[in-house]
């Protein structure tokens, strides 16, 4: 019975020295993985840190794109209308210039047919065919073309002088004074003639009965404003046949 008890009693604490040292074991085995498990966890968490980090700056330079795409698409935008504004003042431009070419064609053309019937008419006044009834001159303002209501009474007294005149030709001839181009002063000058013309065409006197001409700038100096004003004119001769 003693015997007994005695291998059952060193079985158990050959037992308990066995389960202590497992344990140790255990812990030694254990202890290197939960330090690289930490490790890991740590070097995960680093470079989850790391990867927010990077998607944070990603994102930045995506809102940068964004805003540099949608100013170059605003600079596009400009660039585009600015071209089609260019490209419509370049038409329109063409389309004045065109314009402005067939007008001079046609002053030209208007003027050499004036000028030969004043021409034509003054040959017949030296031939002695035709005489001078009536002259007088109508002032316009400066740079003006429109007449004032003193020209329109010096017309109108010109319209009556003709009254009970059967046969009689009207020679209206314009003048500017020499501020301005040549060309523009040639325009104003026939401007100023033709409002002449229109308005005895509007008192009855017949179109076929007025021979119209602007030649451009007065004769003279004029080298005073007095001067000036002077030749800014259009010049009124009635002639009659003689008999």
């Amino acid at each position: 019975m003693k015997t007994w008890i005695l291998i059952t009693g060193g079985l158990a604490l050959s037992l308990l020295g066995t389960g202590c040292a497992t344990k140790k074991y255990v812990a030694k085995s254990i202890a290197p993985v939960e330090q690289r498990v930490t490790g890991v966890e740590g070097k995960n968490t680093e470079q989850d840190t790391k990867i927010t980090a990077n998607a944070t700056q990603i994102d930045a330079v995506d809102k940068d794109l964004s805003r540099t795409k949608e100013r170059l698409n605003d600079v596009d935008a400009k660039a585009a209308a600015a071209a089609a504004a260019a490209d419509a003042k370049a038409a329109a431009a063409a389309a004045a210039a065109s314009e402005a070419d067939a007008k001079g064609q046609k002053g030209i053309e208007t003027g050499t047919m004036a000028a030969k019937s004043v021409d034509t008419l003054r040959e017949d006044v030296r031939n002695g065919k035709y005489k001078m009834m009536k002259s007088d001159t109508v002032l316009f303002g400066f740079n003006r073309k429109t007449l004032s209501d003193e020209a329109k009474a010096q017309l109108d007294s010109v319209v009556q002088s003709l009254d009970g005149v059967n046969r009689y030709v009207v020679e209206i001839q314009g003048f500017t004074d020499k501020t301005g181009s040549a060309v523009y002063n040639d325009e104003l000058s026939q401007e100023r003639a033709q409002a002449v013309a229109r308005y005895l065409a509007s008192h009855k006197v017949p179109l076929r009965n007025i021979t119209m001409l602007g030649t451009g700038v007065a004769e003279g100096e004029q080298k005073t404003r007095e001067e000036r004003a002077q030749g800014r004119k259009v010049d009124v001769r009635v002639y009659v046949p003689e008999i």
